[in-house]
């Protein structure tokens, strides 16, 4: 947060310099509101990785099919936009798991975002779902190496979906380059 605050104390000073002309103003404003956006951005996930840690899952059956459909269709714009392309290969009749749907989506839509800002315009995100030793498996992969280490900002958001998963008895894995990220949620009342 360090950066975002310094980046955000320049442009107020800036702001209030005398000679400052009505277009470096403007400049100035929206280099603001974007820090002062960032800055909250990260606060609030550490807000949320503070309550991941201190406070119990709420646990009950969620369908998983249902928060898929729902990560997808939020990121579904942004993918397009980025012109990256997302296969889900997940099985028919997928069984409900034992969770919190809360933090489950949390964890799902940071690891998709992520996964689609470190992908080329053509590239391909995959999901694989699976059922596998009493838990539902989903692995979110790029296959192409992309070359740059995850920003503060994206580790900050896979630490909160390591929580939020751990914190549910999931299982929680993260490969940076290609990115991979293992999420294995308990399947309701230990299902095979």
């Amino acid at each position: 947060m360090a950066q975002p605050l310094t980046i955000l104390r320049s442009a107020v000073a800036a702001l209030t310099a005398p000679g400052v002309t009505a277009v470096d103003r403007k400049r100035y404003l929206e280099l603001s509101i974007q820090h002062v956006e960032r800055t909250c951005g990260l606060f609030e996930c550490m807000q949320e990785l503070v309550i991941a840690s201190q406070i119990q899952a709420d646990c009950e059956p969620v369908d998983l099919s249902e928060v898929l459909a729902e990560v997808v269709e939020d990121q579904k714009a942004a993918l397009e936009t980025s012109g990256v392309a997302l296969r889900i290969d997940t099985p028919t009749g997928l069984p409900p798991v034992q969770g919190e749907m809360a933090r489950t989506l949390q964890a799902l839509t940071a690891a998709l975002k992520i996964a689609a800002s470190v992908s080329s315009p053509g590239g391909l995100v995959e999901l694989l779902v699976t059922v596998r030793n009493g838990f539902v498996e989903l692995i979110l992969q790029t296959r192409r190496v992309h070359g740059r280490l995850l920003n503060s900002a994206e580790r900050l958001n896979l630490a909160l979906a390591e929580a939020n998963i751990r914190s549910q008895q999931g299982k929680y894995d993260c490969v940076e380059d290609p990115l991979r990220v293992f999420i294995a949620l308990p399947l309701q009342d230990g299902l095979p």
